[in-house]
């Protein structure tokens, strides 16, 4: 009697829950299917990309990073975003900071657009440079707008084809600097996986820097004086694609 309806509406309850559990069971795996087919295309958005981390050091002592970041899309843009952190202290206080954000865009070798913001020891800096039929646009809060050559190289030193320049565009002040190059011979430096031979360079002028570039053409390298100080930059990761030599359609040194 009783026992049995029980047991009747018990089952009959049970099997509509599974009846239920099964739509949804069926709903979650095809939402699990969508999510995981469209994994690959999220991951071929860009077609490579590379990172190049520079410790940056003062005398010998780690004052911060410079940073590029490298994204290869499919219309043969090549997009490099570039963040620079500073800090030089003495004891407890911070005497100098800089922070550099830079943002471009290549194709062919040539620069598309580039915007920079620039905090130098608290002076601001802006930036903005756009390719058009004439060359780059280049517009700053620092110097009045111009047109600059369309083949024109901004101090992002990256490309070994800086080493071939007569004149780079200062990313913070838009300025055009003139420059003699010097190479110096082979030199090996330290790198993320141990000792890098490289082709060091000495850039003199408006601009005074050295630069070593590796045998693939990747820079790996650099050292300047600032203040009275030797400020050298140690390559401490290297992934992914990292110069013009392993990107198509690009010339590396011109």
């Amino acid at each position: 009697g009783s026992a049995t309806r029980t047991r009747r509406r018990s089952a009959h309850y049970t099997n509509r829950r599974r009846n239920n559990v099964r739509p949804i069971t069926t709903l979650l795996s095809l939402l699990l299917l969508t999510v995981l087919s469209a994994l690959p295309a999220l991951a071929d958005h860009g077609v490579r990309a590379g990172t190049l981390q520079f410790q940056v050091e003062r005398d010998g002592r780690p004052i911060g990073e410079h940073v590029f970041a490298f994204h290869q899309l499919a219309d043969d843009v090549i997009e490099v975003d570039i963040t620079i952190d500073l800090e030089v202290k003495f004891g407890p206080f911070t005497v100098f900071e800089y922070r550099h954000r830079n943002e471009t865009a290549w194709r062919a070798g040539r620069l598309v657009r580039m915007r920079s913001e620039t905090d130098d020891d608290g002076d601001p800096f802006k930036l903005n440079a756009v390719a058009g039929p004439e060359g780059l646009a280049i517009q700053s809060n620092a110097a009045a707008a111009y047109t600059a050559p369309p083949e024109a190289l901004p101090t992002t030193y990256w490309m070994p084809a800086t080493v071939t320049q007569k004149r780079l565009m200062n990313t913070q002040t838009g300025e055009m600097l003139d420059i003699e190059v010097t190479e110096l011979g082979r030199e090996t430096v330290p790198g993320p996986r141990g000792p890098v031979s490289a082709t060091r360079y000495r850039i003199d002028g408006d601009l005074n820097i050295d630069l070593w570039y590796d045998d693939t053409d990747t820079l790996v390298r650099l050292a300047f004086d600032a203040r009275g100080s030797l400020v050298t930059y140690r390559l401490v990761e290297r992934s992914g694609v990292t110069s013009l030599a392993a990107l198509p359609d690009t010339n590396a040194r011109r």
